[in-house]
């Protein structure tokens, strides 16, 4: 199937649209990243060590968060999601208390 010339442009317009429109992020990720980015901060000098960053404690709070609610882009998350995320968060600093 060809595409005739207008097509090409209707299709290159739409796209152009798409790329310059910003995305909109959630404030309430936002705040729950940012309490995330703290903790692990937090965490990671209490420890001293160079094995325990602070990005690594992060991607492990991130992967446990996406395994719970089931999806791929932390980001995408509606406002239900970022409550269930919050309790894994805040799960998650329970027990690491509990072991000290």
């Amino acid at each position: 199937m060809k595409l005739s010339d207008q097509e090409k442009k209707e299709i290159a317009q739409m796209v152009a649209d798409i790329l310059s429109k910003p995305k909109e992020v959630n404030h309430n990720w936002l705040s729950l990243r940012k309490d995330i980015e703290d903790w692990c901060h937090e965490q990671a000098d209490q420890v001293n060590d160079l094995s325990t960053r602070w990005t690594t404690l992060q991607a492990k709070v991130y992967d446990a968060i996406r395994v719970v609610i089931s999806i791929h882009r932390i980001s995408d998350m509606n406002d239900s999601q970022i409550v269930e995320a919050r309790k894994v968060f805040e799960f998650i600093k329970q027990e690491r208390e509990k072991e000290k």
